[in-house]
């Protein structure tokens, strides 16, 4: 019967006399493996006595730069930077970048309009008639322009 060694994250599984060992993944884990830095190793390093995770993350120090779009065409360049798991969390990403933060907030502009658009008969109403929704488009124009003045 094969012995477990308690690994982070994993069981592993040592080998029988007649087999070979393998490594277990529990089923509520994913293994990820990637390369979080762009710095190229001199040469292989062994690394002893990181014991956790947040071992490994904090002596290696992962961070990676990269370039993203934006609704023009042009690109903005961000520095994410790991030392955690749970850095790789969408709301921890949109919180290191101010491009990210900015978009979220327009995309939840954009929730609560739809949602008054949903729930709203009135408004509703003015969008379904051509002339009272030119009119409603004629008044959002003026009070952009009123508050872009202010």
């Amino acid at each position: 019967m094969p012995q477990v060694k308690p690994g982070i994250a994993t069981t592993i599984l040592m080998p029988e006399p007649a087999g070979e060992g393998f490594v277990e993944i529990s089923p509520n884990k994913t293994l990820f493996i990637q390369k979080l830095t762009y710095d190229d190793p001199i040469k292989p390093e062994i690394v002893e006595d990181l014991q956790k995770i947040e071992d490994v993350f904090a002596y290696f120090k992962p961070a990676v730069e990269v370039e993203l779009d934006k609704e023009d065409g042009s690109t903005t360049g961000e520095t994410f930077q790991f030392a955690g798991l749970g850095d790789f969390d969408p709301k921890n990403l949109t919180n290191q970048s101010a491009f990210l933060k900015n978009l979220n907030l327009e995309y939840d502009a954009y929730l609560k309009v739809i949602k008054q658009l949903k729930s709203n008969k009135t408004l509703a109403n003015v969008i379904q008639n051509p002339e009272t929704k030119a009119a409603f488009i004629s008044a959002l124009k003026s009070l952009v322009s009123e508050l872009e003045e202010k």
